[in-house]
């Protein structure tokens, strides 16, 4: 297993960024004509919103008895990660799971934030008894045993077709999942912050009885 590595956002960034609903990620990172925005992900804990810092992990898949145990050494990668991270896993979008209870409640215990697959996770109902986010594509029983091969950690990787680096900052809520680039978060929460300051006045404004129409031509925005 390949390990690359990893620059960490500062605490306050994903403070800052925890405040944020990630529909207004996604229209300041469209005004940015960045992609970034993961939609369709089974959302486990939709009450809660998650900010961390994506620790990228790349893997593979086959039938069963295709890879060994040695294979999948997610112990170490658990290992790996830190107070604020975020478990974020390619798996190409394979019905297998790569992460269940045991792992969550892991990765709880570090201080890791939450977890996003393409491709599967199980044991839900535990990483709810815990309260352990996590945003996959699949739910799924099929287990990781002698299927699934961890090739890399904190590499370039690709989730939904956006691509993620180690680093990266990753908000995630009941809307989606949304990736900011590091080189250019703070430049997305400084808008971010400025659009949910107009949105909060557009709200004001149609709670006093103003028409939609009348708060949109008078701060520009949707």
């Amino acid at each position: 297993m390949h390990e690359g590595t990893i620059v960490r956002p500062s605490k306050e960034m994903l403070e800052g960024f925890r405040a944020i609903p990630t529909a207004t990620i996604s229209d300041v990172l469209d005004s940015m004509k960045i992609s970034g925005i993961v939609n369709g992900f089974r959302c486990l804990i939709p009450e809660v919103r998650i900010a961390g810092c994506a620790f990228t992990v790349k893997s593979i898949a086959g039938e069963r008895d295709t890879y060994t145990a040695a294979d999948f050494p997610i112990g170490q990668v658990i290992g790996k990660m830190e107070a604020g991270d975020i478990f974020m896993v390619d798996l190409g979008g394979r019905e297998v799971s790569h992460a269940g209870g045991l792992a969550a409640t892991a990765m709880k215990a570090r201080g890791v934030v939450g977890m996003v697959i393409d491709g599967g996770c199980r044991d839900i109902d535990h990483m709810l008894s815990i309260g352990f986010p996590a945003y996959s594509r699949h739910v799924c029983a099929t287990g990781a045993r002698s299927r699934v091969k961890i090739l890399e950690t904190n590499v370039p990787v690709e989730v939904a077709g956006i691509r993620v680096f180690p680093g990266d900052i990753v908000v995630a809520d009941a809307t989606c999942v949304a990736i900011i680039p590091s080189g250019v978060a703070q430049k997305v929460l400084e808008e971010c912050r400025h659009r949910e300051e107009l949105e909060g006045q557009f709200m004001s404004n149609l709670n006093q009885g103003a028409t939609f129409e009348e708060s949109h031509k008078k701060l520009g925005i949707l």
